[in-house]
């Protein structure tokens, strides 16, 4: 028994910031441990400088129903002589020169994850998610999800992620990538790293950690895109359907 929750992450643009490199903001093609915890805090209210120790023992296990394609957004704020249409810093003076960046997305990608940790722990997050004090967002506030990001609780929910119908396309087909926080199997060497463990008592920092990426087939059907998904989402989860119920 893996005591957890399964969540669900997808919207037009998705951001899961990678080391930044001047004014290049690349993003992971993967939910990060730091935008995750981030995505919890924000609906539990907290604030960007609190203590998230607890959240920290989560682990999530990330399968990837749609990779999506990295889209890239030449970036601009401010920069004008005239107070009106300048950019007012925290000073209150107005900033001469824009400030150009870089940044980007991943479109249309589509992420299924089981989020396992203590019973308190979970307990707390599903509240939040449920019931988010701050809006959530994919990474960026720019990015809003498009479906609930918690779908289910589960008691199995490991194996229960191999079930849930994939959030793409019908006609699709071959293996889904699965991505570990810790090791799948006993002699699985780690594949790639992220950088995005939060230290503890740091703000905003963060050091290396090992991720483990897998290719699987799995019993989950394709549930299609858009309304098709949500339907078939409700029919393995049992949750009638507004228009199902119109027809009871």
């Amino acid at each position: 028994m893996s005591d957890g929750l399964i969540m669900h992450l997808s919207g037009p643009f998705q951001s899961y910031g990678g080391p930044a490199q001047a004014n290049l903001r690349p993003t992971y093609r993967q939910p990060t441990r730091s935008a995750l915890t981030g995505m919890i805090a924000c609906c539990l209210g907290r604030e960007r400088d609190a203590d998230n120790t607890d959240l920290a023992q989560l682990s999530y296990t990330v399968r990837v129903d749609r990779p999506g394609t990295i889209l890239a957004d030449f970036h601009t704020i401010g920069g004008n002589h005239d107070p009106v249409f300048g950019l007012t810093t925290a000073e209150g003076k107005t900033r001469d020169a824009p400030i150009v960046s870089t940044r980007y997305y991943l479109s249309d990608a589509a992420f299924t994850l089981a989020v396992t940790g203590p019973t308190p722990v979970l307990d707390l997050t599903a509240q939040a998610l449920t019931h988010p004090v701050w809006a959530p967002y994919l990474g960026r506030r720019s990015c809003p999800p498009d479906t609930p990001l918690l779908l289910t609780r589960s008691d199995h929910a490991l194996e229960d992620l191999d079930h849930i119908p994939l959030h793409r396309p019908t006609h699709h087909t071959g293996p889904v990538t699965y991505v570990h926080d810790s090791a799948p199997t006993l002699a699985a060497p780690s594949s790639s790293q992220f950088h995005d463990q939060p230290v503890p008592g740091h703000h905003r920092a963060w050091t290396t950690r090992p991720i483990w990426e897998q290719q699987r087939t799995i019993p989950a059907p394709n549930g299609g895109l858009g309304t098709a998904w949500l339907n078939a989402l409700a029919d393995h989860l049992g949750i009638p359907t507004p228009a199902k119920e119109d027809h009871l």
